[in-house]
């Protein structure tokens, strides 16, 4: 019996930075998944094959060795390479026109792929605007990057190899989490012990565990409107229904939490309202207080951007009031220190310490203790608070800048909402032309914009963005501002 040598199709590059040997390995391995050569099909002889192919024996050896250790070949001595008799083929896509495998998805996978895309923070690989209003980004060329370099260069050179092990520390690094229980009590008014902190991967993933230990399907949380989107998704996707509640210039309306009914959650920024700007007075978050008590309701106090106060010392948090232990806390060092450093916490009630941290066990890994105890070093050593305290001044200094050129060059084309705290101005464009379309012509200026209308949940306003300026020095803001009084039309 003659055997019928199949046929093969090997293209090699030699000025490729892949070997020869990986070259010819690849073709014949896609030739056989794709059924050009089938079970049984015999391969030319090594000698015939390497000939054709200009390459050395050795070379086209250890392509077939491999394969013959993958399962595709089957060697046989004196009688040369065969395809696996056994190999079952996965179907020729391009050949049966098969689309990828339909793979089933929850609700949440459901509930995520409607979800429009959101650009409300980070970067993008596109060129930004030569000015960015963006209220996300903080002073980054203000950042003590010497001494962060020093302080984590000494950690990473730390010789004990247990922090190179498994982190068994669910809440995170003690140390660290000690320096936050100082820092929340200096900046925030609150005391708490380290077992109440627990460390996460940012703020979106306590927002998550928090979600996940208190909603059901079906629960109502009531949030602020406008206000962090970003929460609302979060929310949701854990199948709770999300009733807003309009702000006004001291935050949530409180007086209208009687309407809302089976509400088990509310979702504040009492400290700086993002983005309106609002500050929660003591007498209404007292009522708010008072309401979670009567509801057994939990408040989840979003702590944004309150340590940039211009006068006095910032309004303790609203946990600081909490008697009942119904107040979980989440903060994040991201934008006190920068936003790549991918840190954040949660303060929890004595009682839901356990099962916080068993949540957190299983939400996923801690970040690098090396991590972690750079920055309890760079705290502890008080550069953070040096670093918050010089800010505070840059960001009046700035913010003053913005208010004034938006006066001085835009006059009564402009209403400024709010202009008291923080990192940003809202402000609202009188323009023949809409959100979309002023954005449009500002990018075109070297100039980008935020508008405020994802933030909102029922009606946004005509024209209102929330304008940035941390990032930005007086030139640049002057000059912002001034090619934006001549596109708004």
């Amino acid at each position: 019996m003659v055997l019928k040598t199949a046929k093969v199709n090997i293209q090699l590059d030699k000025e490729s930075a892949v070997s020869l040997s990986q070259q010819i390995y690849e073709s014949l391995r896609n030739q056989i998944l794709s059924g050009d050569l089938k079970p049984g099909d015999r391969l030319p002889a090594a000698r015939n094959l390497s000939k054709s192919l200009d390459i050395s024996r050795p070379t086209l050896a250890t392509s077939l060795e491999q394969l013959e250790l993958e399962g595709y070949l089957e060697i046989r001595q004196g009688s040369g390479a065969y395809v696996c008799s056994t190999l079952k083929q996965k179907p020729n896509r391009d050949k049966e026109g098969q689309g990828p495998a339909k793979l089933p998805i929850s609700e949440y996978g459901e509930f995520l792929e409607a979800l429009p895309e959101q650009h409300e923070t980070g970067t993008t690989q596109q060129a930004e605007p030569e000015i960015c209003f963006y209220p996300w980004r903080p002073a980054l060329d203000q950042f003590p990057l010497e001494e962060w370099a020093r302080i984590l260069g000494r950690q990473a050179r730390n010789s004990d190899l247990s922090v190179l092990d498994y982190v068994f520390q669910a809440q995170g690094d003690q140390w660290l989490r000690e320096e936050i229980c100082g820092m929340v009590a200096r900046f925030r008014g609150v005391k708490c012990t380290p077992e109440q902190v627990i460390i996460t991967m940012g703020l979106n993933q306590g927002l998550n565990i928090a979600a996940s230990l208190h909603l059901r399907n079906g629960s109502s949380v009531v949030v602020e409107d406008p206000g962090y989107s970003f929460a609302w998704s979060i929310f949701r996707g854990h199948g709770a229904n999300v009733v807003p509640i309009s702000v006004d210039a001291q935050g949530l309306r409180v007086d209208w939490l009687a309407d809302t009914r089976n509400a088990k959650l509310v979702y504040v920024m009492p400290a700086h309202q993002f983005p309106t700007g609002g500050v929660m007075p003591l007498t209404r978050r007292l009522e708010l207080l008072e309401w979670a008590r009567r509801k057994n309701a939990i408040i989840l106090e979003d702590d944004y951007d309150s340590e940039y106060q211009d006068h006095g010392k910032p309004i303790p948090a609203l946990m600081s009031l909490d008697t009942n232990g119904c107040v979980v806390y989440a903060g994040s060092l991201n934008q006190l220190m920068f936003p790549s450093l991918g840190l954040g916490f949660l303060l929890v009630p004595p009682h839901m310490v356990g099962l916080y941290t068993r949540a957190r066990q299983y939400a996923g890994e801690q970040l690098s203790v090396h991590l972690q105890r750079a920055i309890a070093e760079f705290i502890q050593e008080g550069h953070l608070d040096r670093h918050i305290k010089r800010l505070r001044g840059l960001y009046s200094e700035r913010r003053n800048v913005l208010v004034q050129a938006l006066v001085e060059n835009l006059g009564g084309k402009c209403g400024i909402v709010n202009t008291g705290a923080g990192v940003f101005v809202l402000a609202r464009f009188k323009s023949k032309f809409n959100d979309e379309e002023i954005m449009e012509r500002a990018k075109k200026q070297g100039v980008g914009l935020v508008s405020s209308r994802s933030f909102y949940l029922v009606r946004a306003p005509r024209n209102e963005f929330i304008l940035g300026t941390a990032n930005l020095d007086e030139e640049q803001i002057l000059e912002g501002v001034a090619r934006l009084a001549k596109i708004i039309g």
